[in-house]
């Protein structure tokens, strides 16, 4: 009875007590910052100028979707050129139809759609001390120690 409490106690040790959704979300991951912004630029001369000469969207800054606690990066990994851009800071902004970007406040980043990956490394830490504790709490009163 007591190896079969015993492995009983092991395995929910390693169970996944706490149960969490994974975050997702799509538009323009900035890698130096771990935030995935969501909601692109509107502005209508911008917008043109992108369709007659081409570039990459470019993301409002307020849009950003941050890792949740417990979450270390996003999936995939994006790696190439960058192919986006959220601007930090305008230098102008014509009654929302032009707007241009300070130099050097422009993020580059990769658009795509993202998942949070769990880095639960810790969690269970409890778990396992207390898992030996009762080992070793058997251990010493099998032998008449205790």
């Amino acid at each position: 009875m007591k190896i079969i409490l015993f492995f009983l106690l092991l395995l929910f040790s390693f169970y996944p007590f706490r149960v969490s959704s994974q975050g997702t979300a799509s538009g323009c991951l900035i890698p130096g910052t771990k935030t995935v912004y969501t909601v692109q630029e509107s502005t209508l001369i911008n917008e043109v100028i992108k369709l007659l000469l081409g570039g990459n969207p470019s993301y409002r800054s307020n849009s950003g979707v941050s890792l949740s606690p417990n979450y270390c990066s996003w999936t995939p990994s994006p790696s190439g050129a960058y192919n986006c851009g959220v601007c930090t800071e305008y230098s102008y902004n014509v009654l929302g139809l032009l707007t241009g970007c300070v130099s050097g406040k422009l993020l580059q980043g990769y658009v795509g759609n993202y998942t949070m990956v769990l880095c639960d490394l810790d969690d269970h830490s409890w778990a396992l001390g207390l898992a030996a504790g009762a080992l070793g709490l058997f251990v010493i009163r099998r032998k008449k120690l205790l």
